[in-house]
């Protein structure tokens, strides 16, 4: 019963509203902002025409196979932490964190390695990593071209791969 007596209440109260807004008279596009003026004029990027380098994923057997062949320049770019526990063998810490930081220096690397025509290749932990890929586009923005591990150090250490471990302290 109570359903039957709150329908019609619910619309005279939605039929009120609106007709109370129709009384309302209508804003002028124009008048309402004529009192605020732009405090600096937009900046106009010039047109670039460089090109880009690419970002790609890479399998895993395609990249074991690049690693065993020692033919790839490759960086891990989690923290020096997680770095210091395992890592694939053969690869360069170059944390996300440190990207600004060592990016330089790395370039001098990268260059060299395309120059012999090693492919460049950079993990995380796993597919929801973000860092290896923005480490990526950073460096496809400069022009390189590399390859992400798309499954990161997980995969690796799950098909059971050699894995190379912190050295212990003697």
């Amino acid at each position: 019963m109570k359903n039957t007596v709150a329908k019609p209440l619910l619309m005279l109260a939605v039929f009120a509203t609106l007709s109370s807004c129709a009384d309302m008279p209508p804003v002028e596009p124009e008048t309402a902002y004529a009192d605020v003026t732009p405090k600096s004029k937009p900046v106009r990027m010039p047109p670039t025409n460089r090109k880009l380098g690419s970002s790609e994923g890479i399998a895993l057997d395609d990249f074991f196979a690049l690693q065993q062949s020692g033919e790839a320049l490759i960086y891990d770019v989690r923290v020096p932490y997680f770095y210091a526990i395992d890592r694939i063998p053969g690869a360069i810490n170059w944390p996300y964190t440190h990207y600004d930081a060592q990016v330089q220096k790395r370039d001098i690397e990268i260059q060299k390695a395309l120059k012999e025509g090693k492919p460049v290749v950079l993990y995380c932990f796993n597919l929801g990593c973000p860092e290896a890929r923005n480490v990526a586009k950073k460096l496809a923005r400069r022009d390189y071209n590399v390859r992400v591990l798309t499954m990161g150090i997980d995969s690796w250490r799950d098909a059971g791969l050699p894995m190379e471990a912190a050295k212990a302290v003697e």
